[in-house]
């Protein structure tokens, strides 16, 4: 065979894709549309109790940062550090409870016939390159998977690799502030918390996000079993 065969075999599986990839973009549009016509949040009163919780739980870790990043520019570096020390015990507290609210998640994603359409999660929107990886990952996986489900609890899989991710990084720059080291050092751990910090909301904005989706489904099939299960989570 020659090389113009393979070459015009090779240009139609490419076309093929890329029209696959449209038409499956197009469809996904279309039903979650139909979803947001249809539905109405019945979870609505657990999402706001959920949300609540863990909205105050971050608000507090990030006001803990905020604060030793002013005494840090007062030049009060021990206060500083013990504040960064208050912010990681909330962080330490918050991420296993969203790991084990995304774990719920994916479990009871299967206990309904349908659900809406997720987004996957956006590269543009975190700061740590690793973070940015996962959710570019998360994007090329997407389009690889057929069903709604699927798509929705690999969202949840890759969310709760980012909380674990970005807790790891929080750690360390908070360990590595407590030695002694050159101040273009301090200064990349203080900007790598930042960074945490703000990816940090991202996450937890997209989890709640995703969990809107679930209750959703399961109120569509009136599987209140299901919503006081997973409001005791």
């Amino acid at each position: 065979m020659t090389l113009s065969y393979w070459l015009m075999i090779g240009g139609s599986v490419a076309t093929c894709l890329v029209v696959l990839f449209l038409v499956g973009r197009r469809n996904e549009r279309q039903v979650r549309r139909d979803w947001d016509v249809l539905l109405t949040p019945r979870g609505e009163k657990v999402y706001g109790r959920i949300e609540g919780k863990v909205r105050t739980e971050i608000t507090l870790a990030d006001l803990s940062f905020e604060h030793a990043a002013v005494y840090r520019q007062l030049g009060t570096t021990e206060e500083a550090l013990r504040l960064l020390d208050v912010g990681y015990r909330a962080i330490e507290k918050f991420a296993p409870d969203m790991l084990r609210l995304l774990a719920a998640m994916a479990t009871f994603s299967r206990m309904v016939s349908a659900i809406a359409p997720v987004t996957p999660l956006r590269p543009r929107d975190f700061r740590l390159v690793q973070l940015a990886s996962l959710a570019y990952l998360n994007g090329m996986l997407h389009q690889f998977l057929v069903s709604a489900s699927e798509r929705y609890r690999l969202k949840v899989y890759i969310l709760g690799r980012s909380f674990g991710l970005a807790t790891r990084f929080l750690l360390r720059s908070i360990e590595n502030l407590g030695r002694p080291a050159a101040a273009a050092e301090a200064d990349r751990e203080w900007d790598q918390i930042d960074a945490v910090r703000s990816d940090l909301q991202t996450l937890t904005d997209e989890s709640l996000d995703t969990l809107r989706v679930l209750l959703t489904a399961m109120a569509r099939e009136d599987r209140q079993d299901l919503i006081r299960q997973i409001a005791s989570r």
